[in-house]
């Protein structure tokens, strides 16, 4: 019967030579690995600048939901510059804001008006919203071919 003592010694030159040889298969695929990443690279994958796509509604990842945030919390006494997406040829803009008011019966209506028709809009707030409630914006962009696209977001006016 072999020694407990020379199986624990045969058990440990094992495991160092079979450790030993991973260490020199790993060492040696190191470059070859890093050969096949930089050739499927190549391979796939342009070197070279891409503008970014512009904002607009023929993007293919454009959803008329999203054109505004669901809610915009927007600090007082700050400039705002919002941009709406490009649309195709002679596109009309509309941004409109939709401010809560206490009609001559005591309910609560909201009250529109136009703030903006181009493009961008800009305005330093509070502007024409509330700062003591939920206002809302809506923006319409309708384009020659008649297709409208339309997207609301809630608006406060924060003091601190």
């Amino acid at each position: 019967m072999i020694n407990k003592m020379v199986l624990r010694k045969l058990y440990i030159l094992t495991s160092f030579l079979v450790s030993l040889m991973m260490l020199f298969t790993f060492l040696s695929c190191g470059s070859s690995y890093e050969e096949a990443i930089n050739d499927f690279n190549k391979k796939y994958f342009e070197e070279k600048y891409l503008s970014p796509e512009k904002y607009s509604t023929e993007s293919k990842n454009f959803k008329e939901s999203e054109m505004l945030d669901d809610v915009l919390n927007l600090p007082l006494s700050c400039l705002i510059i919002l941009e709406a997406p490009e649309g195709k040829t002679q596109c009309v803009y509309e941004w409109k804001a939709l401010i809560p008011q206490v009609d001559n019966e005591g309910k609560e209506v909201l009250r529109e008006n136009v703030i903006g028709t181009s493009r961008t809009l800009k305005f330093t707030t509070p502007g024409v919203f509330s700062t003591d409630k939920e206002n809302k914006l809506v923006l319409t962009v309708t384009e020659q071919s008649g297709k409208i696209y339309k997207d609301t977001a809630k608006v406060f006016i924060t003091t601190n």
